[in-house]
């Protein structure tokens, strides 16, 4: 985790200063202070863990709005979590407004408009995350946009604010092991208080079910470079039995889980091996990299998979190939 303190940087250096920050670390945003520069005050904490990015602000009054000019930007759609620690907080997206005190949460879009306002000073955590990474249907998601979530409301709320408290105020994200693996949880938590909110028991786990096959599928890109990667670790990742895991995929088609991770290790090696980045690198590195242990078994399948060995496909020239 990277900690900041606005009292380090100089009044008249300290707009520019928290533009910089949330801009590279978080998100590009218009932002709106006290007029006084010397009287804005921000703690800020941020780190990364895989695909989730963690962040906490402790702040004086101030605003952060997302603005249609922003939203129109090229960038991959992310889904925010916020969960209120001290002070109040409103949060306004496609015309819900959402107001947030301690111990209450709630989601906004970046591919849509909206503006956080904290009317107080205030403590906040933010989970970010990829927007396809949740894997909810649209239609699911669209009415929980800046809406409170609270444990009046949400049975799940008091556990998810208890775990992502925890998280921001401990040292586990300084740690690359834990962090990595605290990713998948983190999103999965976010996914299950989303499909309980609002929902019946049945339509929440139908959300669950629907996105399963989604879920895996980005579970298996994500980690294609793991070798232990196989359906005990996947079944367990999603809360499964591998015996589930195998009748959800044969449903959408995946006949062979072993045969899909194999052809999509086989093609990031064969796009690697075209890549000057790695032309320094053996060919034996290359399927290491990519889980083949064994250069014999490496260049036996992807001569069957693409009809040249790995070093023919990296000697010879595109135009060669076709």
């Amino acid at each position: 985790m990277l900690s900041l303190s606005i009292a380090d940087v100089p009044a008249r250096d300290r707009i520019d200063f928290l533009y910089e920050t949330i801009w590279s670390s978080v998100l590009p945003v218009e932002m709106t202070f006290a007029p006084n520069p010397a009287d804005i005050d921000v703690e800020f904490r941020v780190g990364q863990a895989g695909q989730v990015n963690f962040s906490s602000a402790r702040s004086s009054a101030n605003a952060l709005h997302r603005t249609p000019a922003l939203v129109r930007r090229d960038h991959e759609g992310q889904l925010f979590l916020a969960v209120q620690v001290a002070g109040t907080t409103v949060v306004e997206q496609g015309g819900s407004q959402a107001v947030l005190r301690p111990g209450d949460m709630t989601v906004y879009d970046s591919t849509r408009p909206y503006t956080v306002e904290n009317r107080e000073l205030t403590e906040l955590h933010y989970i970010r995350i990829p927007r396809d990474a949740l894997a909810l249907p649209d239609r699911r998601l669209r009415p929980l946009l800046a809406a409170r979530i609270g444990a009046d409301s949400n049975p799940l709320a008091p556990a998810v604010g208890s775990f992502f408290g925890s998280l921001a105020t401990s040292d586990a994200l300084d740690h690359p092991d834990a962090a990595r693996r605290i990713a998948e949880p983190a999103i999965e938590l976010i996914r299950a208080l989303l499909a309980v909110h609002g929902g019946a028991d049945r339509d929440a786990q139908a959300s669950l079910d629907n996105t399963l096959v989604l879920r895996v599928t980005r579970y298996v890109r994500d980690h294609l470079q793991e070798r232990d990667l196989g359906p005990q670790r996947i079944a367990a990742a999603h809360h499964i039995s591998v015996r589930h895991l195998y009748a959800v995929l044969a449903d959408a088609g995946i006949s062979s889980l072993r045969a899909t991770i194999q052809e999509q290790r086989l093609e990031a090696c064969r796009q690697e091996l075209r890549d000057p980045r790695y032309a320094h690198q053996a060919v034996a590195t290359v399927g290491r990299r990519w889980g083949f242990v064994d250069p014999s078994h490496f260049g036996r399948v992807f001569r069957q998979t693409f009809g040249f060995t790995p070093a023919e496909w990296r000697r010879a020239a595109p135009t060669d190939m076709c």
